[in-house]
């Protein structure tokens, strides 16, 4: 057949960053939507100390993560 169907690996579990939300999915356009619906200006801001990058999108919080604060090289404030 053409056409196949792909198994589904696991995918990555977003998780709403708002106070008290307890919303999980495994897509990041969902949270998104969720956020802008439920959470409406909610900002994000960097778990680094020190570090005052804020943003209102996720992909963007963690791209700033992948490029400002690579794995090993900085400290994240639980």
């Amino acid at each position: 057949m053409f056409w196949s169907k792909k198994e589904k690996t696991a995918s990555p579990t977003w998780k709403c960053k708002a106070a008290g939300c307890d919303f999980v999915c495994d897509d990041y356009l969902t949270l998104q939507k969720h956020t802008y619906k439920k959470h409406p200006g909610f900002i994000m801001h960097c778990e680094v100390e020190g570090c005052n990058f804020t943003c209102d999108d996720y992909r963007t919080l963690e791209k700033h993560m992948s490029w400002k604060h690579p794995a090993g090289k900085s400290t994240v404030v639980s």
